[in-house]
């Protein structure tokens, strides 16, 4: 694309993730609430982009992903074991928000952001998995094009602008997109909600 040059892409789609050579169903968009990014801003994943970037509109697409492409293989350095006091107000645990299978956000002494995943919890310990919830999983993406045309830059900022006034912090929502404490998974990393972090790009 030329320099400052965007799209704007809206899909409806579904995503099965492949397991030991079986599909298991993840998500699907609402056709009333399809996924929509702007090419070249970090709001989907890079392969995901690619894939679709160049198809027309009405253009059914299925294609598959490796992790690799995806949210990458499984770390098991990113699973850890925090102190319980990092999760207590004046010595009271919260066990309200902090409880197995709950989604945490986290943020490092570098100020990087993260999303965890509550795995266990023990008397002085909480387990801690950092991984994207797709992560060592190949994605099977099958859906349709419902709009691709040149985006200006005036809209592309704009939204950004937007995002960033909601305290997005550039990803997908959930599933992948990031994406949801997932998000959809067409998406980047996030909060998992669609990146709006550092601004676009050609």
């Amino acid at each position: 694309m030329d320099k400052n040059t965007h799209k704007l892409i809206v899909v409806s789609y579904e995503l099965y993730s492949v397991e030991n050579g079986e599909e298991i169903f993840v998500e699907k968009t609402d056709e009333q609430k399809p996924l929509q990014f702007y090419t070249g801003c970090d709001m989907a994943l890079p392969a995901f982009e690619k894939a679709v970037k160049e198809l027309n509109t009405d253009s059914e697409f299925d294609f598959n992903l490796p992790p690799e492409e995806a949210y990458g293989e499984f770390n098991p350095e990113s699973v850890l074991d925090l102190d319980k006091t990092i999760f207590s107000h004046q010595g009271v645990f919260d066990e309200t928000n902090v409880f197995v299978d709950a989604m945490l956000p986290l943020q490092n002494e570098k100020g990087d952001r993260f999303i965890g995943r509550v795995l266990e919890i023990s008397d002085d310990k909480v387990k801690i998995d950092l991984n994207h919830p797709m992560a060592g999983k190949a994605l099977h993406f099958k859906g349709r094009i419902m709009e691709n045309r040149e985006a200006t830059e005036e809209e592309v900022n704009d939204f950004l602008e937007s995002m960033r006034s909601h305290h997005c912090g550039g990803g997908c929502h959930g599933g992948c997109g990031g994406g949801d404490s997932q998000g959809n998974c067409g998406c980047g990393n996030n909060d998992e909600g669609c990146g709006c972090g550092s601004g676009c790009h050609s």
